[in-house]
């Protein structure tokens, strides 16, 4: 799955799932999902269930704290490291 699929994917869970945006189009790669989408800590263990769900992966806990749920970016290198 290349970079591009998994940053649209992650994007539409933004949107349709945790409702943090009217569209796809409003979220940046960049986008801080905390400050910038207002994510909160019960939204990122969503999230991580999430990903862990949508892309087949294993996502930690610590996973959350380390940093790789800080922006669609990050999120997108996570999976996609996981997935390679």
């Amino acid at each position: 799955m290349e970079k591009k699929e998994i940053s649209d994917r992650i994007k539409i869970l933004l949107v349709e799932d945790l409702f943090l945006a009217d569209s796809v189009d409003e979220i940046s790669g960049s986008a801080e999902l905390g400050t910038d989408l207002g994510m909160d800590s019960v939204g990122f263990v969503e999230l991580a269930t999430l990903a862990g769900e949508v892309f087949g992966i294993e996502v930690a806990d610590t996973d959350i704290g380390d940093g790789h749920f800080t922006s669609v970016d990050k999120l997108t290198e996570f999976v996609a490291a996981r997935l390679h």
